[in-house]
């Protein structure tokens, strides 16, 4: 039999074995009969298993990891965040200290959640105009390094939602002169490094973990994903058994093979899938040139290190329209779905499967769409405000009494919920903090310019839930 996980599925489903294991549709279409149930089976004889793979699927990740150019390569079947988690917790201890992007991922803070962690944020520079996160200075870390110098782990997303790179290479120098093993979140940049028309990925540049979803830019299903470890800092059955801990132990297999498969596409197609796509992304940014309102985001703004082009991150500022607004006519007059947007900007990611019609499209829809907005007086975006002082663990406000609080109400409260805007989910505010202004006319801000908020406990439109305590300070 082949060593493809999908060849073997194949094979296997054809040969009439009696199925008296899960999973229980016993590889029978009762329903949905477009769904390749014939291929949907759990760790039998011959397909190995995820949680202590010998054969298969140890081949698979090894192929993986020399294709990134990792130590190691850990497949993940519920997406990055499991490995984010997983990650997080064999590099820490309860209790610990953690360095993390005030800009990271939902994940990363449930990480310092779950496990008792005392959080030092980074708060990155604003890209003036447009209101994003830039990059994470190597300096910055140096310094919050020096404040604090019992940290045990240093996180950072890189590139972020918008396609913003941050110096890795530097800050992997900065954290590892105090032997701080560096985690990178690159759950949007599993192309990088695979190919020079891109940037080069974390894998390559001293980070000791990366995390990347391969569905998110490459041919995999969604909610497959990949956990890279470097070097000797993150210990090889520490990490091994925390990524058993926080994966299913009945991962699918399709998910499996769908990152196999993948894998396989870019050994023996990625060049010059990578360099097609590249050539369609140079096009489009030379064609949009001519906008003469709106703007495409690139590695020549202020506080930006690099720019991965394959994030069309589209700005509004100036105008009188909003990247909410903008991602809504995209979507009812041209029949185009943006991955995200917020007040100062819209998001409209490509892959290596993405065609000229694609790119047509939507140039033809930007065209348009510039050519009916208008100028108007610059509107200050709306930035991710400075986390505030953390006065009780977040997994003790979230288990104590709460109640609803306007925006308004809440500044010297203690939050008892996250609060995000999805995508990108990253928080604006946790909870154990003390609520400040900043947060609170954040919140209202966005909830006013039509961004939707997402909490703990249900749509955040105007209310925050907050401790039930008494004690307020202004």
């Amino acid at each position: 039999m082949g060593k493809n996980l999908y060849d073997l599925l194949q094979v296997y489903s054809c040969q009439g074995t009696c199925s008296m294991h899960m999973p229980g549709h016993k590889r029978r279409a009762l329903h949905s009969p477009e769904l390749p149930w014939h291929m949907d089976i759990s760790e039998i004889d011959g397909f190995d298993n995820l949680h202590s793979s010998a054969g298969i699927l140890l081949e698979a990740e090894a192929r993986a990891a020399e294709l990134w150019g990792s130590d190691a390569a850990y497949f993940l079947v519920n997406g990055s965040s499991g490995g984010i988690l997983a990650g997080i917790y064999a590099c820490t201890r309860p209790g610990d200290r953690i360095l993390l992007a005030r800009n990271c991922h939902k994940s990363v803070y449930h990480a310092v959640e779950i496990l008792g962690l005392h959080p030092v944020y980074l708060d990155p520079p604003i890209v003036a105009d447009a209101g994003l996160a830039g990059s994470i200075p190597p300096e910055a870390v140096a310094r919050a390094i020096a404040a604090h110098p019992d940290i045990r782990l240093a996180v950072i997303t890189s590139p972020t939602y918008e396609g913003v790179l941050s110096d890795v290479g530097d800050i992997a120098e900065v954290v590892h002169r105090r032997g701080i093993p560096l985690m990178v979140d690159e759950a949007h940049g599993a192309h990088l490094g695979l190919d020079s028309h891109f940037p080069p990925s974390a894998v390559g540049q001293g980070a000791d973990l990366v995390v990347q979803s391969l569905h998110k830019t490459l041919p995999s299903l969604t909610q497959t994903a990949i956990l890279h470890r470097m070097g000797a800092r993150v210990p090889q059955a520490a990490l091994r058994h925390a990524v058993g801990v926080f994966q299913s132990t009945s991962p699918s297999y399709l998910f499996l093979a769908s990152m196999d498969g993948c894998v396989s596409f870019l050994r023996e197609r990625g060049a010059a899938s990578l360099a097609a796509w590249r050539a369609r992304l140079d096009r489009f940014y030379r064609e949009m040139t001519g906008l003469r309102h709106l703007r495409l985001l690139n590695g020549n703004f202020d506080n930006i290190y690099a720019h991965d082009p394959g994030k069309l991150t589209i700005l509004t500022g100036g105008t009188n329209l909003r990247g909410t607004a903008l991602m809504a006519a995209l979507r009812s007059d041209f029949g185009i779905e943006l991955e995200m947007a917020l007040d100062g900007y819209a998001v409209a990611m490509t892959s290596l499967a993405s065609t000229d019609e694609d790119f047509a499209r939507l140039g033809a829809a930007l065209r348009a769409s510039d050519e009916t907005c208008t100028p108007s007086p610059a509107q200050t975006p709306i930035a991710l405000p400075p986390m505030p002082e953390q006065v009780m663990p977040a997994g003790e406000a979230l288990r104590l009494p709460g109640r609803r609080e306007a925006f308004a109400e809440s500044v010297g409260e203690i939050s008892r919920a996250y609060v995000w805007a999805y995508p990108p989910g990253v928080p604006i505010v946790t909870p154990g903090v003390r609520v400040t202004r900043d947060i609170a006319d954040a919140l209202a801000q966005l909830a006013a310019r039509g961004v939707k908020l997402d909490s703990t406990f249900g749509a955040a439109q105007g209310f925050l839930e907050v401790v039930d305590n008494p004690v307020k300070i202004g």
